[in-house]
């Protein structure tokens, strides 16, 4: 529907305007990592245990290209994600199409007779509210992340399952998911186990299951082959084989409860010791050095996985079970915003007459990716942007499933509840995510700033830097300075920093200096008559620094 992509890329571009400055941690790495794409760097950067290359692949090819400057790097990236959302959303479309040729089919076979219970625009309206849900609401592009990509390959793979559906398998729709999948893994790691087993499950859906089973093993050649592209050079650099180290060190630190879970000091429940993390080299507060030769901006989260060497993951029923419970409490707050959806459900199940069984098996390829994808995070940790775009499949699987079926009873409750579904999925868009942020989007780039200013201060490329902040995301000026943060003050702790005595503020102090810090920047920070003399502004930012030169001066 036409409506649908003006109404999506319409709250695209306006959360990336809103929020084009904004990152995370993980958005400076993938930054870091896209800088592998440049001239004279190595392509090697690419590849990170935890990390996948295909997002920072893409990011480093635009830069590249358009020779796009450090100060606007962020911003261009963010645009970028414009272009991830148009894709899943051509994916997305893909599914659709694949869905309705089989509804023709199915149509045309029972001669006549008036299958559609669901009228096809009611469908439609209510399959685009939970897409923009997912992709614009839960996933967003409002940071640099690779999830988009990833929703837009798990909606075309399963848009090629859909074709193949009641088919005999032919080698073109093999190659073309090996292919798909394989891309994927490089999108992001989890589409391994994923891709594996809609690979299985095609062999329940074509009408041939023993011609498909070598056609399944010749796509999982391709798909293995595409991802060797990052876990054999991945396997090299660790001097051991991985497919990578995202889910072993996720399960370190979501279910094993590794602690402080950025600083990785104590494994809980993990066999071994950490014979590489962090060095806590402050106590009270407590504060952590962790410098790395690469010009990276954040070692810390560049690649996490590089501090987890010496423990090894280990499974626990007990905690098995609480982090699963943990987990399905966070799903079941999302799937309470779908409470319409799934009233819906019900609703059409008994105005269509029909066995509940029915939808259940029609567009059983749908649900099945959507509940595993879901489970899969389960098991670990759950975010909104990891499962929004599986609870969308599993939901449009569950309601195209009356599009087959018997007539309806009273279509106009069709037509109020489509309505009222796809009202209450587009309201938190709106409401939630645009009305109390657009001020926010006319805002200088203050990080662009702070950078040139600390430029005229001495602190150039490659420089290392200490920072005292309560938050863990504002790196960005950091990035755009192009120096490494080496050292930090828990940001937990922060604010302790600033309360202590200026005795023990300038011994820390000291200290970052000792591990090469040329400077100490700080966010807000609550300077008294006592110490503001020893630090300036950069700018008419809310950073401060601190040179360890000046006062030598």
């Amino acid at each position: 529907m036409v409506a649908s992509w003006i109404a999506g890329i319409v709250l695209a571009i306006a959360q990336i305007w809103v929020f084009r400055y904004q990152v995370s941690t993980d958005s400076i790495s993938y930054l870091d990592m896209s800088d592998g794409v440049l001239k004279g760097s190595d392509w090697h950067r690419l590849i990170n245990g935890v990390w996948s290359p295909l997002y920072p692949f893409g990011l480093g090819i635009a830069r590249r290209l358009f020779s796009i400057s450090a100060a606007n790097e962020i911003v261009a990236a963010h645009w970028m994600n414009l272009g991830f959302f148009v894709f899943a959303f051509l994916c997305f479309e893909f599914l659709l199409a694949a869905m309705f040729s089989k509804t023709a089919v199915g149509n045309e076979s029972r001669a006549g007779a008036n299958a559609s219970s669901l009228p096809r625009w009611a469908f439609l309206m209510i399959a685009y509210s939970l897409f923009l849900w997912a992709s614009i609401h839960e996933i967003s592009v409002r940071n640099l992340r690779p999830d988009m990509l990833m929703s837009g390959f798990v909606y075309l793979a399963s848009g090629i399952l859909v074709k193949m559906h009641g088919c005999s398998p032919r080698w073109k729709d093999y190659s073309s998911l090996g292919v798909i999948l394989g891309i994927g893994v490089l999108a992001k790691e989890p589409l391994l186990p994923l891709g594996m087993l809609i690979l299985f499950a095609s062999l329940f859906v074509v009408n041939n299951w023993k011609a498909a089973l070598k056609m399944s093993v010749g796509a999982l050649v391709i798909l293995l082959s595409l991802g060797s592209l990052y876990f054999v050079p991945l396997s090299h650099a660790r001097g051991s084989f991985t497919f990578g180290e995202s889910s072993r060190f996720n399960y370190l630190v979501h279910v094993n409860r590794a602690q402080p879970e950025v600083y990785l000091q104590s494994p809980g429940k993990a066999r071994g010791s950490f014979t590489h993390s962090p060095e806590r080299i402050f106590t009270s507060p407590p504060s952590y050095a962790f410098p790395s030769p690469e010009q990276v901006t954040y070692p810390l989260r560049f690649d996490p996985s590089d501090w987890i060497a010496g423990v090894e993951p280990h499974v626990n029923l007990k905690t098995q079970v609480g982090t699963v419970w943990r987990n399905a409490s966070q799903t079941a707050a999302l799937l309470s915003q779908l409470y319409l959806v799934i009233a819906g459900v019900l609703v059409l199940g008994y105005f269509s007459r029909a066995e509940i069984s029915r939808p259940l098996t029609k567009a059983w390829p749908l649900w099945l990716v959507g509940l595993t994808g879901c489970t899969m995070y389960l098991l670990v940790h759950v975010e909104p942007r990891y499962v929004a775009g599986f609870i969308a499949l599993f939901w449009i699987g569950i309601i195209f499933g009356f599009q087959q079926i018997r007539p309806m009873g009273n279509r106009k409750w069709v037509i109020v509840g489509a309505v009222t579904i796809s009202a209450s999925l587009l309201f938190p868009l709106i409401s939630r995510t645009y009305t109390r942020s657009f001020q926010s989007g006319l805002r200088p780039n203050v990080d662009a700033e702070a950078a040139a200013a600390l430029g005229e201060l001495g602190i150039h490329s490659g420089d290392h830097v200490a920072r005292i902040s309560p938050f863990s995301y504002d790196i960005a000026m950091a990035r755009i300075a192009r120096v490494q943060i080496s050292a930090e003050v828990d940001f937990e702790h922060a604010n302790e920093f600033w309360r202590s005595p200026a005795p023990l503020q300038e011994q820390l102090l000291q200290i970052f200096a000792s591990r090469g810090a040329k400077a100490v920047i700080a966010n807000s920070p609550e300077l008294t008559p006592v110490n503001r003399a020893e630090w300036i502004r950069l700018g008419s930012t809310q950073y401060w620094v601190w040179l360890p030169s000046r006062l030598c001066n």
